[in-house]
């Protein structure tokens, strides 16, 4: 059975190169889910480093390189999904995972002259548009003009 997000840890810091707030993660996460009204709706964040991206890249991208955010949608039938049981309230609940390369997070700051932290916050935005199915590649600036105005609204331009 899957486990109730709502008692347990949906921030996962699984790297060490990079020095993340994983409460600010967390808080944000959560207020992020209260904007989008996203009720029940549940998903994780996962911040790895480069090389653990890269490998995922690679498998569910067929992109030898490390990218900054991978979303991986629950009901999309990703195999990234592997593994997860529960009852079917609780996987139709269930959006998907969110994972963060704090290394790319960290030099996209360091480019844009902002934060990691930010950054961080900019890209568990962007993934979870991802996740509500989202798609700048093929939405006419949708998905960014969406994604400029709930950092407005969230303040963490």
């Amino acid at each position: 059975m899957i486990f109730d997000l709502h008692d347990h840890d949906v921030v996962f810091n699984l790297q060490k190169r990079v020095r993340v707030n994983v409460s600010e993660a967390r808080r944000f996460r959560n207020r992020l889910r209260r904007t989008l009204k996203l009720g029940r709706r549940e998903f994780t964040v996962c911040l790895v480093d480069d090389r653990a991206i890269r490998r995922l890249n690679l498998e569910f991208r067929g992109r030898d390189r490390p990218t900054d955010v991978l979303s991986f949608a629950w009901q999309d039938g990703s195999r990234g999904m592997k593994g997860r049981s529960g009852s079917a309230r609780e996987l139709a609940d269930y959006l998907g995972d969110i994972v963060i390369s704090a290394q790319r997070a960290q030099e996209n700051a360091r480019t844009e002259g902002h934060s990691t932290g930010r950054e961080i916050l900019w890209l568990i935005l962007h993934g979870t548009l991802h996740l509500l199915g989202y798609d700048h590649a093929a939405d006419s600036g949708e998905m960014t003009r969406l994604e400029r105005r709930l950092r407005t609204r969230l303040s963490i331009e």
